[in-house]
């Protein structure tokens, strides 16, 4: 059967070619590709690189610390590891001097900002201006302000070194020459400084007294710290001298006490105190600091940096030293230039190796005892008073004393499900019944919950249901009982088949499990509002008024607790889950895991203590404080057609046709929060405030498409890792109506008729491949019938013919005629042979390349097969397609037996490319094909079996060697 070809294959030439120049012509004026959010490789402030180890059971508490420190250096992008100088603005900008120039963190990039020659890339000192976010730069050249991207030096400062600026209704700058600068006009585009005191400090032996440090106060009282002369104060014209005999006087630093007097940093010998306090007295720190470089307050808190042992901190009566050793690395230095403490209360400290970033109030681990088993909190309880605290361990019940836990020693070996409310009449749950607070056993069985109710005990029991302790009387016969908590309607009591009320005379239905499917409950917890949370075996759920609502999809929640807003769930799979309604954006989930400080993710239970979260997790006690301020959020990029300057989001973005979209690009600014832990939400509104998109991801980037023309706002938040959210970033932008396309009208037009033709041609094509299909399916199944009736003709002549034979040979040898014998053994022979050429069962019997190779062997005694020990394997061809490739074999060799006068032929099998290749190569006759009589059968032969299974042959000879190729698509 021959295929049909399509006989408007001229026309559809024509078609194809006038649609693909009306195409061409169209293009000109269809809409440019829109700006897809790019991944962007970027530095970040990341954890100090360490040994990476498995946790232990009972985990060392100093390696539970680095999630508290990050680092940014010179691999980062800081133009130095040297930094004198931290300063963050209004906005959340992390700025760094170093001993190259500027540097500007967003908490994802780091930009250099130049700031001219050697000298005065030389940064030695940074303040801020609160009201504007403009930045003054102390160099060793002079000082500048930095301001709308702009860098305008401060005359009167060109080459001298400013080691100190302050900020108040004028700018003061101290210098190493001992000069004390203000500049009044520092919001016009010339900003010029002049002396405030006539005469420069000098030291006594004559040398410059250099300013390090100045202080303004609310009226205009001037303190400066100088490396020579101590602490002085400005009056009128003059400087005095502060603090009694035996005061400082090489001063690095100066921070005010907000008790009134001064923290002073100044040069001390190896071994012995750097740090003074001055009020109407003078009190030196009992801290070993040395020279003590520059100093920090808050609060209470006092941050010390030093050249050689690292930063001091001092916490009421507490001093805790931080250096390189001690934090395992964190601390990236023992030489500290300066210390910062950002809004949200992280200490950066400037190094000669970078800047190293700490945040004390972080997640604290805490253990219990040096046996891991008694690290594996399953529960924690305390009073309503809040003095008496239990926990409840793998190994026994551990009560605190206000300085230690202590264990139980009746329960010392028991493993702890539940604590009763009351710490006058203690009873635990236990795997192997209840107890009371001396051991003995209230009632057998596995308990999992228990909860005073009425002034009466109930527990949960596995296998039996609720019981009530004092009479033993069974509340709820559910064997899957889990969970108890009182509430404002009674008794909630959670199973898996979903949770029930108990009002103190019956137990009903609340809420069924084709409703709430938590699974199994593990936690109940009732907030303001009557609000039931429930922790269960897939998920934290709340039903309102007997409506369920899923929280968070995690699996296996052990606790919840509801604090207002605040979510907080302790799962054995994802340790700690906060989760948080953030406005029209609905629930909103993070996690902190190991990375975040936890010292498992395997987390039990839940305690709120003070202003901090106690996590049980079966490593210990994890103390969580969450942060109160809200992240920045800042533009990092705006791309449409161009890159945009930031500046021109003061203004709507317009965008020219046809750009029917914009990308833009943010960053959550947050020292507590890393980059990557950042949730980024977006509101697109047009000109009406209609909503068009609302999303909530992880991705700072931002492309809405295919917008249609309008005027358009998008409102971008950043929601760090303890879900407050920002103020929004707005970004205001129209798209433009497109002009009336005549070209495009008439091209369309073109177009149309284009279309029109090609639909005919498609529709015409489709018909003869479909035809075409039809006939080469027939002629496989007319080639499959074929070989059908051979191996029937093949069954009979195996079956009858030689079944006769048999008997006539069985004659034979009664007959004693080994003449006759030997003929009908002859014909058994070439009857079996002919079965075997009809039917090959070898094919059947050991796969197609085994059968290749006995094909091969049996037609030529000097022969080489080459195959791959895995091209069977990788083979799928089905029973028929592997009967043809037989066939064509067995057509090839028998040509070559025949007609070529071959000594050696080879065959090689082979999976290449999803390729499969059958290769036959002879050294006889050079063999064309097309030289091939016309009654010849052989080449057709071959060549419609490959055109059946959807293969490709090919004859080649080159230098005396003949070869025949079979390629098959696998």
């Amino acid at each position: 059967m021959r295929a049909l070809r399509p006989s408007n294959a001229g026309f559809s030439a024509a078609i194809f070619t006038l649609l693909f120049l009306a195409f061409g012509l169209f293009a000109a004026q269809e809409p440019s590709p829109s700006p897809a959010p790019s991944p962007a490789v970027l530095p970040t402030i990341s954890p100090t690189p360490i040994v990476v180890r498995s946790p232990s059971p009972t985990p060392d508490l100093a390696e539970q610390n680095f999630h508290r420190w990050g680092s940014i250096t010179v691999f980062n992008g800081l133009p130095s590891d040297a930094v004198h100088a931290i300063v963050q603005t209004s906005d959340g900008i992390m700025w760094f001097g170093t001993d190259n120039g500027l540097a500007r963190f967003d908490g994802r990039r780091v930009e250099r900002i130049t700031l001219g020659e050697e000298a005065a890339n030389r940064v030695l000192c940074l303040t801020a201006d609160v009201t504007s976010d403009a930045l003054y730069v102390g160099t060793e050249s002079g000082a500048f302000l930095y301001s709308d991207g702009r860098l305008r030096p401060i005359y009167g400062t060109e080459g001298v070194g400013v080691r100190s600026i302050a900020l108040s209704r004028s700018a003061f700058l101290g210098t190493d020459s001992g000069t004390l600068l203000i500049a009044n006009d520092r919001l016009g585009d010339t900003i010029t400084a002049t002396k405030l005191a006539v005469d420069p400090l000098t030291n006594v032996d004559g040398t410059a007294a250099r300013i390090t440090s100045i202080l303004v106060s609310k009226d205009e009282e001037i303190t400066i710290g100088t490396y020579g002369k101590g602490l002085l104060r400005l009056d009128r014209s003059s400087f005095t001298e502060l603090g009694p005999a035996g005061r400082p006087v090489f001063v690095n630093g100066v921070a005010p006490d907000p008790n009134g007097g001064f923290w002073i940093a100044a040069d001390a010998k190896k071994g012995q105190a750097g740090i003074f306090h001055l009020t109407d007295r003078l009190d030196k720190l009992p801290a070993e600091t040395g020279v003590a470089t520059a100093v920090a307050v808050t609060d209470d808190q006092l941050w010390v940096g030093t050249d050689r042992v690292g930063v001091v901190h001092v916490n009421g009566k507490k001093t805790e030293g931080l250096s390189f050793s001690t934090t395992s690395g964190g601390l990236r230095s023992d030489t500290a230039f300066s210390i910062f403490i950002d809004r949200e209360g992280v200490v950066w400290s400037g190094t000669n190796r970078g800047v190293s970033r700490y945040d004390p109030a972080a997640p604290t681990p805490e253990t219990m005892a040096d046996l891991p088993n008694r690290n594996f909190v399953r529960t924690l309880s305390q009073s309503d008073d809040g003095k008496a605290r239990l926990l409840g361990t793998n190994r026994g019940l551990l009560r605190w004393d206000g300085k230690k836990w202590n264990v139980i020693s009746s329960l010392a070996d028991r493993t702890i499900y539940a604590i009763g409310k009351s710490a006058d009449a203690l009873v635990v749950g236990t795997p192997d019944g209840i107890f009371d607070g001396n051991g003995r056993l209230v009632l057998d069985g596995d308990c999992r919950a228990i909860q005073d109710f009425q002034g009466n005990n109930y527990a949960a029991v596995n296998g039996r249901g609720v019981v009530r302790l004092d009479n033993r009387s069974l509340v709820l016969n559910d064997p899957t009982a889990s969970a108890l908590q009182t509430s404002s309607r009674g008794l909630l009591i959670g199973t898996a088949n979903g949770l029930f009320l108990y009002d103190g005379k019956q137990t009903l239905p609340l809420v069924g499990s084709d409703r709430l499917k938590s699974g199994t409950i593990w936690k109940i917890f009732e907030s303001a509002g009557q609000a039931i949370w429930v922790a269960g075996q897939h998920g934290v759920f709340v039903v309102r008024e007997g409506q369920v609502e899923q929280v968070a999809a995690v699996e296996d929640v052990r606790d919840v607790f509801v604090d207002g807003e605040n979510v907080w769930a302790a799962t054995a799979t994802r340790g700690l889950m906060h989760a948080r309604r953030v406005g029209e954006f609905g629930w909103v989930v993070t996690t902190l895991g190991f990375e975040q400080g936890m010292p498992s993710e395997k987390a039990f239970a839940l305690m709120p203590l003070g202003d901090e979260m106690v996590v049980g997790t079966n490593r210990g006690l994890v103390h969580v404080r969450q942060n109160a301020i809200a992240p920045k959020v800042v533009a990092v990029r705006v791309l449409s057609q161009r890159l945009h300057d930031l500046r021109e989001l003061a203004s709507p973005i317009a965008l020219d046709y046809p750009q029917r979209s914009v990308l833009i690009e943010i960053a959550g600014l947050s020292s507590r929060t890393f980059p990557e832990e950042f949730q980024y939400a977006y509101l697109l509104k047009n000109v009406k405030g209609e909503v068009i998109d609302r999303r909530v991801t992880h991705d700072p980037q931002y492309a809405p498409a295919d917008l249609s023309a309008g005027e358009y706002s998008i409102e971008a938040r950043a929601i760090n890792r303890d879900l407050l959210i920002s103020d929004p970033l707005l970004i205001h932008f129209s798209v433009a109506r497109a002009p009336f396309p005549w070209t495009a009208a008439a091209l369309g037009i073109l177009l149309i008729l284009a279309i029109v033709g090609l639909v005919i041609a498609v529709v015409e094509h489709r018909r003869i491949r479909s035809r075409n299909r039809d006939l080469a399916a027939a002629r496989l199944d007319l080639a499959n019938e074929a070989e059908r009736e051979r191996r029937r003709i093949a069954r009979d002549l195996h079956d009858q013919t030689l079944a006769d034979l048999r008997q006539l040979l069985m004659r034979a040898d009664e007959m004693h005629a080994a003449g006759l014998r030997a003929e009908i053994e002859t014909i058994s022979g070439e009857i079996r042979r002919i079965c075997e050429d009809l039917s090959p069962s070898v094919l059947e019997n050991v796969g197609l390349v085994a059968a290749l190779e006995h094909l091969l062997t049996s037609t030529f005694s000097d022969s080489t097969f080459d195959s791959a020990p895995t091209v069977e394997e990788r083979l799928a061809f089905s029973t028929n397609v592997q009967l043809q490739i037989y066939r064509i074999a067995q057509e090839v060799l028998t040509n070559i037996r025949l007609h070529s006068d071959a000594k050696k032929v080879v065959m090689r099998v082979a999976v290449e490319d999803e390729r499969f290749i059958l290769s036959i190569g002879d050294d006889g006759a050079k063999f064309i094909p097309e030289s091939v009589k016309p009654h010849g059968r052989g080449i057709a032969n071959i060549r419609a079996r490959a055109g059946l299974i959807g293969g490709k042959v090919d004859w080649t000879s080159d230098a005396g060697r003949n070869r025949f190729t079979l390629t098959i698509r696998t």
